[in-house]
């Protein structure tokens, strides 16, 4: 007998034996993370990028690391790292930057409640905002604020309860304002 040698039918008969005990092996065990088994989303997104318009327009672009979209619901939960660009309509340049560590998106009006560290870059006049919950509603062209607001403009930082704006930042309200520095224009 060759012990060099292997038998192509005895090797073949090897082959096919490991094949169906792997076949017919138990497969239960899952290689994803148990978390996922806790996630009660219908579909999850890593990585979102949504551009949300109105009649064809581009008014603002979202991102998210994650999103969370329900079969039952118009509302998208965002989270880490999220981010939206509004737009001016006429012009398609940047009007305001918001960021923060979470968000609720509806996608029936494209409004947005960023959550978590929020806060608003003005590009005209690089006005910030900080809060910890922004809401940004484009169908009324307003962002705001019910909890408490920190403005920074120049040398100037105002403090408030809250805050009002339209989206062109003319018209910007501090709620019960108190400043620290700076003067008031």
């Amino acid at each position: 007998m060759d012990i060099g040698r292997v038998n192509p039918a005895n090797f073949l008969i090897l082959a096919l034996s490991l094949c169906l005990l792997q076949c017919t092996d138990d497969q239960s065990q899952s290689t994803a993370d148990k978390g996922f088994a806790d996630i009660k989303a219908d579909y999850v997104i890593f990585g979102l990028t949504d551009y949300l318009t109105r009649d064809g327009v581009r008014e603002a672009l979202v991102e998210a690391d994650t999103a969370y979209f329900y079969r039952d619901s118009t509302v998208v939960i965002l989270q880490g790292n999220v981010r939206l660009w509004a737009y001016n309509r006429d012009l398609g340049t940047e009007r305001a930057r918001v960021t923060a560590d979470r968000g609720r998106l509806d996608t029936v009006n494209n409004s947005m409640i960023a959550r978590g560290n929020a806060i608003l870059l003005v590009e005209a006049d690089g006005r910030r905002i900080e809060s910890p919950e922004l809401s940004y509603y484009p169908s009324r062209d307003a962002i705001s604020s019910d909890s408490a607001t920190i403005l920074y403009e120049d040398d100037m930082v105002v403090e408030g309860t809250g805050f009002d704006a339209d989206l062109n930042f003319v018209n910007v309200r501090i709620r019960n304002g108190r400043t620290r520095g700076g003067v008031i224009r």
